[in-house]
């Protein structure tokens, strides 16, 4: 069962990114006093409104994860660069901040007595699957940098269970998406290149994937925050429904009212071996233990990223 959050102290890291600023809202919107760590110094980073107050860490700096973590009683674990695409182009990196950032973050954890986690991991660290949809049991094998990189941070976590008695919540989100992503993730590249009139060139037209909407995700980070137990929990976050990509580009240029081209290019920015053809979610966990499910459609959830995109470009109010 779970309980109000209200009048909780809870530190989000990762808070100026994509994700962050609409978990600060969820959390908030159920009584947290939320502090909102926004990443290193001098980086640019947006400042979540719904904050109780903001501050600035490297990842990596446990000195000053430390000072901040002071009087929390949870951090939900956002930080750390989410593209898998990238993760091939500097793995170094992605192990630096997603495992030893980890690490670092869960030795302020200890150092400052916060004694709960919640970890956004990611579905990529199921690799290629053995059956679909995916549950939770099924095993981890990653096929990338970045889902190697979260299979380490996740055994971190569970370690710091097992060894200190801390209490963990670990969610594996699918595909997310929505207003604020990255303009190279694949969305808005469909998005970007049907409003200025081009051809839809895409790496590969294949892969299905579970898009589930950004505030959806939010609002699981929220109800794990809240979960009651001990020891490790574990739950996927998707919609159970799959969408191949050149479904995604067709839906896209409905919503739009545009007839762009839709091609298969013959770049690739990742190995081909890498490539996963399906990643489909089953939340049924999720819905039966954290009381969530996903509430935003596909097609409204590419409607309110393009009304994003459009305010954000001056053509509309």
């Amino acid at each position: 069962m779970s309980e109000p959050l209200s009048g909780v102290r809870i530190s989000v890291t990762g808070a100026g990114g994509f994700l962050g600023p609409h978990v600060v809202e969820a959390l908030a919107r159920r009584g947290a006093l939320v502090q909102a760590i926004i990443g290193p110094p001098g980086e640019p980073a947006r400042s979540p409104a719904a904050a109780h107050s903001v501050g600035r860490a490297d990842i990596l700096d446990a000195a000053a994860l430390c000072t901040l973590l002071e009087g929390s009683q949870l951090v939900v674990h956002l930080a750390g660069p989410a593209s898998v695409a990238a993760s091939f182009q500097d793995p170094a990196r992605t192990v630096r901040v997603h495992a030893e950032g980890t690490a670092t973050l869960l030795e302020a954890c200890r150092a400052a007595r916060v004694s709960q986690v919640v970890y956004v991991s990611s579905a990529e660290v199921y690799g290629q699957p053995l059956q679909s949809p995916l549950g939770e049991a099924h095993r981890l094998s990653a096929r990338s940098p970045y889902g190697a990189a979260k299979i380490c941070a996740e055994q971190l976590v569970e370690a710091q269970v097992h060894a200190r008695g801390v209490r963990a919540v670990i969610l594996r989100p699918f595909s997310i998406y929505g207003p604020g992503a990255s303009t190279v993730s694949l969305i808005p590249r469909i998005l970007g290149l049907a409003r200025s009139g081009q051809p839809i060139a895409l790496r590969d037209l294949r892969p299905v994937r579970d898009y589930c909407f950004v505030t959806d995700l939010a609002e699981a980070v929220a109800a794990a925050s809240a979960l009651q137990g001990e020891g490790l929990e574990v739950f996927n976050i998707g919609t159970g429904k799959g969408t191949s990509v050149l479904q995604l580009a067709r839906l896209a240029l409905l919503q739009l009212g545009a007839n762009s081209a839709i091609q298969e290019g013959s770049e690739r920015d990742r190995p081909g071996q890498s490539e996963i053809l399906e990643l489909i979610c089953d939340p049924r966990r999720a819905r039966e233990r954290l009381g969530w499910e996903p509430r935003v459609s596909l097609e409204e959830g590419l409607r309110r990223t393009i009304a994003s995109l459009e305010g954000a470009s001056g053509d509309v109010p």
